[in-house]
């Protein structure tokens, strides 16, 4: 693979940021003595925690390479076959297989029937799909095989995974390498050997770098396209097992730790070989570990900086992102393009829409809902609380429909620019909690999103992604958690919100008035879709270059979107914070929480400003649960709602995408919008849907459409004659079937 040489203004970025790093590293050195034992001891640990990095890297590299699918769904792969290998080796109430059994079965028996399954059921579907639904369905993937690992195995469980050979191994120096790190550099490198041997020097390596370029000319040659893609799966699937388990005697063993180690390191080290380049892959995790093991044995940074270890793979994730040269812009292609020619929302449906937002919200927190056969009342605390915490994160999830929705901007750091909207309201309006900051905390988010979109202008795909998971990572392991940001000694505490001297310190209030900012915002949005820069930006996501090419200054439309959408979210994040009265700095800017946002957001519909209300999804089911076991005898459909779509529905709703790719509110809409009294169009274009799936009558043939060979087979097949007058092989285009004699 020929690699693009760096712009000069990159190479000065990347120096300049080699040069921050060096002054770091002097600022923060913790005067350990660098002595040639040290440094080999360092650089063993590094080398074999790499190593593990380039198995898990070399995975995800493999399955994008040849299905052209980025799944995130990689590291929950590897959890998932890390606690199989457990619960066959270290459970004491399990088997008891030996463990080098135990990995045999997982890595080449288990893994690879999951990744076949996957393809089988899931990915194949997903191979014209827009780019967009190919990420959601991988992180719904993800979310699903985390939370199933942990609701089997009980994920807040302490437990441990031992070492091969615990306690062997052989001396360097004053240095004892164990068997277990040395085999996983032997490991790294008959794996790096073997994936590169069967890449370019099999058929079927072939196969599977031709099939994700073209897969129907690959069929033509003789491949079997939908095997290769089952085998790369497979192989993929058993290389996130393999690194799984031997990373778990490693690290906390725990699904969401190891789920982070595993594909965060190993989407930065595959950037770094440019998502292609095995040979880069590898260099990449070493890189990443050999750092780790560095900044671990000579840099100290106090509690300030307690999580820069962490930080390092997002750094490197984030730097490579920048040094990649610019993307060029798609043009002679079939675009995979799921906009229909839609009809946009007009400015007083949308006002009709906020004010019935507004009044369920009344209704609902004065408990003057009644079924008559069952009578909810009114809300407690606990209920309101959950009503809060839905509508802040809808707030947050109404800043992904300009910027992914419209422009197709892919983004996974909504929390990201709401925690920096917290963080401003909470050092400028301080304890007074005055409204009339909300509106400053948007503008001053909004440079923030114009800087990432600087750097994101260059870029697109899937480059983007992980552009805004680099940017959602950093802001979550280096700004966040430092004490500045969020004092401890105050506890992030946020005051209750004061507008024009009332005090919204009554959680029932609260959310009637966060009910009342919902409506305004899904307004505002409906009239910016319509707006010209509404149609700009849904014209940069059809194609950039057929923007550019009618006069769309495609650079500038891009910084106005992210300025607007980190604007939005800023002041969403405000919201949010309020709410929970204080930040915990670690928790609350998870990486998967972000992901949470994003994916419900897409299974909803990302062009729709009431998908944010679809951020409610766990509270709803939750609270219907128990209130149906306040009822009693419904133990199944408790357990259905407050157990089962509680946890699983999320991964499940983005997994939906497969065969409903447009979203939930797309398909609700055509059904709904008949019944409104203005909306004539929908109803005729139901009717036009209807009489198109109308089976026709026999009577019209020849009059309203022209007889065909299969009108002719479908006739003598009603008429009972097939045997006696239709060709076995049935009538050829263009022949006259009554000059047609049996064969």
């Amino acid at each position: 693979m020929r690699l693009t040489t760096l712009r000069p203004s990159l190479t000065l970025a990347l120096a300049a940021g080699l040069a921050v790093v060096v002054y770091v590293s002097v600022q923060n050195w913790s005067g350990s003595p660098v002595t040639l034992d040290a440094v080999g001891a360092a650089t063993i640990v590094g080398v074999s925690i790499g190593s593990l990095y380039a198995v898990s890297a070399a995975g995800l590299v493999v399955v994008y390479t040849t299905t052209g699918v980025f799944n995130f769904a990689h590291g929950g792969i590897g959890v998932f076959s890390a606690f199989v290998y457990w619960e066959l080796v270290e459970n004491t109430d399990g088997p008891g297989l030996p463990n080098w059994l135990g990995l045999v079965v997982v890595v080449l028996l288990v893994a690879p029937l999951l990744g076949v399954g996957l393809d089988i059921l899931i990915m194949r579907r997903l191979r014209t799909a827009p780019l967009v639904v190919q990420l959601m369905v991988t992180v719904g993937l993800m979310v699903f095989f985390l939370t199933l690992t942990g609701q089997i195995w009980e994920a807040n469980r302490a437990r441990s995974v031992s070492f091969f050979w615990p306690g062997e191994g052989f001396d360097i120096g004053d240095f004892r390498v164990t068997w277990h790190r040395f085999a996983m550099i032997v490991i790294a490198l008959v794996i790096a050997v073997f994936l590169r041997m069967l890449l370019f020097q099999t058929r079927i390596g072939v196969a599977m770098r031709a099939v994700v370029d073209n897969r129907e000319l690959t069929a033509l040659n003789g491949a079997r396209p939908n095997a290769v893609s089952s085998f790369a799966w497979a192989l993929g699937a058993s290389l996130a097992a393999l690194a799984g388990i031997l990373i778990a005697p490693e690290v906390e063993f725990n699904p969401a730790n190891l789920n982070d180690i595993m594909l965060i390191v190993a989407i930065a080290a595959a950037a770094f070989g440019q998502l292609r380049s095995l040979p880069l892959t590898v260099v990449g995790a070493l890189l990443i570990g050999l750092l780790q093991a560095y900044n671990r044995q000579w840099l100290s940074y106090g509690g300030d900086w307690r999580f820069v270890d962490d930080a390092i793979a997002p750094i490197v994730l984030f730097l490579v992102v920048l040094a990649l040269p610019q993307s060029r812009l798609d043009v002679g292609r079939v675009a995979h393009n799921l906009r229909p020619i839609e009809r946009t929302t007009r400015w007083w449906e949308g006002t009709i829409g906020a004010v019935a937002i507004v009044a369920a919200a009344v209704v609902l927190a004065n408990g003057w809902l009644n079924f008559g056969f069952w009578d909810p009342g009114a809300w407690n605390q606990i209920a309101l609380n959950n009503g809060i915490a839905a509508l802040t994160l809808a707030l947050i999830g109404i800043s992904l429909v300009p910027l992914t929705g419209w422009a197709g901007q892919v983004n996974f750091a909504p929390l990201a620019f709401a925690g920096f909207g917290a963080y401003l309201f909470f050092h400028l309006a301080g304890e007074s909690g005055n409204a009339l900051w909300i509106p400053v905390v948007g503008l001053l988010c909004a440079p923030l999103g114009a800087l990432v979109a600087l750097f994101a202008a260059r870029l697109s795909g899937i480059y983007l992604g992980l552009l805004s998971l680099a940017f959602a990572l950093l802001m979550g392991k280096l700004f966040f958690p430092h004490p500045r940001v969020f004092p401890p000694k105050q506890g992030g505490q946020f005051t209750n919100l004061e507008l024009f001297g009332r005090d919204f310190d009554e959680r029932k209030h609260y959310f009637i008035l966060l009910a009342a900012v919902f409506g305004v915002a899904m307004l505002v949005l409906i009239v910016l879709r319509r707006s010209r820069f509404g149609r700009r930006w849904v014209a940069m996501r059809d194609s950039q270059a057929a923007a550019a090419t009618v006069g769309v200054n495609v650079v500038w439309t891009k910084i106005v979107v992210y300025a607007t959408s980190a604007a939005i979210a800023g002041m969403g994040g405000v919201f949010w914070a309020i709410s929970k009265t204080s930040i915990d700095s670690v928790r609350d800017f998870d990486v998967l929480v972000n992901f949470e946002i994003v994916l419900l957001m897409a299974a909803a519909g990302m062009a729709f400003p009431v998908a944010g209300l679809f951020l409610s999804f766990r509270f709803v089911v939750e609270a219907l649960g128990a209130k149906l076991d306040d009822v009693g005898n419904l133990d199944f459909l408790v357990w259905l709602l407050r157990d089962f779509l509680a946890n699983f529905g999320p991964g499940l709703l983005a997994i939906g995408m497969v065969v409903n790719q447009r979203g939930a509110i797309y398909e609700m809409g055509k059904g709904f919008a008949p019944l409104l009294p203005w909306r004539a169009d929908a109803r005729e274009e139901q009717a036009d849907e209807r009489a198109s799936k109308r089976v026709p009558e026999i009577g019209e043939l020849g009059l309203h459409r022209p007889f065909t060979s299969e009108d002719v087979v479908e006739l003598d097949h009603r008429l009972g004659i097939v045997d006696d007058i239709t060709p076995p092989t049935g009538y050829r285009h263009g022949t006259d079937p009554a000059e047609v004699s049996r064969v």
